[in-house]
């Protein structure tokens, strides 16, 4: 082949290079509209503007996207991050792209989001709010068609664990008590010196023993002069001498003592009951309405609650007596292992099979309708470690300088606004809203 065959290939195939992308330019125009023309041309032959802009979260990397959203409520990518440079240690100086012609950078301003991958980040994505209120709804409808079924299977098995484990779990309550002696001890010592002795006796000499003299001195004064009313001094001082004297009989004023309480003092503490009670109420109410009183006892609680060695020792005894006491589970494995509990959990599942599989396919997606595009976001999130940072530019009000836009981190949350997933074609579409 000569020198101007060669050319005359190599001039037919860069032709038929143009002319595929000039098809693959109006394909895309057909399908998508004056937006993604636009974007599709700014991309292909340059028109895009360079931007730069400070990153006071220091966090985004090369490549992270900007949204925006239409009017029409469709995200969209209208630039990206294309470099970072250090500006000291206040803000990064970051260098952007945006290409989209149809609107100025100037005109908004962008907004920081980022998802961390964290727990409460995944639960937001899969479980937007009307997904909640549908699994509700569905779990709602199956325990109202189950739930006396339910509740006549697994109630009983629940009181014989609660009915066979309160005494193996009080007996290795009294061990683990016995154990920590010497901490209950010095615990019981020191709240003494810091807690009883510094502030509960100083308030209730200040505060409630006035209440006390308030309401129950004059029920008990009127107790004691009908008691002493009652009393006889000459039948307790014979007795008295009595006792003294050298005679086989003894013991005669105890068993006055005795006779006197039995007949004569309980009848009056009888007929006074009313009034003592009355006393009481008032003695409470009264107690419990102070302000001082509810102050102190508060602080005290809070400070007995906050307690380093009370935490410590507390968290002991109830790991001892509930985590680590092999009989209580020996117990709960026997019941919960029993030929009833088989029974009811098998027929749990058989009810609520329907229902998971539901609540599965709202989660994760169908054969039918494909993987759900919550899913897919935190799977790409998570296994792939896509979609953790994005830009979204939003209109703004004044006016901004074009040499250095500012980045402001945001105080909302959002998931990723765009997902992508396989269209049928097999190529990529993009789709969802936050």
């Amino acid at each position: 082949m000569n020198r101007t065959s060669r050319r005359s290939l190599g001039i037919l195939f860069w032709c038929l290079i143009t002319l595929s992308l000039f098809y693959a330019y109006s394909a895309t125009t057909r399908s998508s509209g004056s937006d993604h023309r636009n974007e599709f041309a700014a991309f292909l032959f340059g028109n895009s503007t360079h931007l730069v802009a400070s990153d006071p979260t220091k966090t985004l990397q090369k490549y992270d996207p900007v949204f925006r959203q239409t009017e029409e409520g469709v995200w969209k990518q209208s630039g990206y991050v294309t470099g970072l440079r250090s500006e000291g240690s206040s803000a990064n100086r970051i260098g952007l792209t945006w290409y989209d012609p149809t609107l100025s950078a100037s005109e908004f301003e962008l907004v920081y989001y980022r998802n961390a991958g964290r727990l409460e980040d995944v639960v937001r994505i899969m479980l937007p709010a009307e997904k909640r209120l549908r699994i509700q709804q569905q779990l709602a409808a199956a325990f109202n068609a189950h739930g006396q079924e339910f509740s006549n299977a697994f109630v009983p098995l629940v009181q014989q664990s609660i009915e066979e484990s309160l005494p193996v779990i009080e007996e290795e309550f009294r061990k683990s008590i016995a154990r920590h002696h010497a901490e209950v001890e010095h615990l019981a010592d020191r709240w003494n010196d810091e807690v009883v002795s510094d502030r509960l006796i100083p308030l209730a000499r200040q505060e409630i023993l006035p209440i006390v003299r308030q309401h129950g001195q004059p029920t008990a004064e009127a107790i004691g002069r009908d008691v002493w009313n009652r009393a006889s001094v000459w039948r307790f001082g014979w007795r008295a001498v009595y006792d003294r004297a050298p005679l086989p009989e003894q013991n005669l004023v105890q068993e006055e003592w005795r006779r006197f309480v039995e007949q004569e003092a309980v009848p009056v503490f009888e007929r006074h009951v009313d009034e003592i009670v009355e006393s009481v109420q008032k003695i409470l109410a009264e107690t419990a309405a102070n302000p001082k009183v509810r102050s102190e006892l508060a602080d005290v609680l809070k400070q007995l609650s906050n307690d380093p060695e009370a935490q410590a020792l507390v968290k002991a005894v109830l790991k001892e007596t509930l985590v680590d006491n092999q009989n209580v589970r020996q117990v709960w494995g026997r019941v919960w292992q029993s030929d009833e509990a088989k029974q009811a959990i098998e027929m749990a599942g058989e009810r609520m099979e329907p229902v998971v599989r539901k609540i599965g396919d709202e989660l994760f997606g169908s054969q039918q309708t494909g993987i759900d595009p919550m899913f897919a976001r935190v799977l790409r999130n998570q296994i792939f470690g896509k979609d953790r940072r994005w830009l979204v530019a939003r209109h703004r009000t004044d006016t901004a300088s074009e040499e250095l836009i500012q980045i402001v981190k945001a105080t909302d949350s959002m998931v990723y606004p765009v997902v992508y997933l396989a269209s049928e074609t097999g190529s990529g579409s993009e789709g969802g809203r936050p």
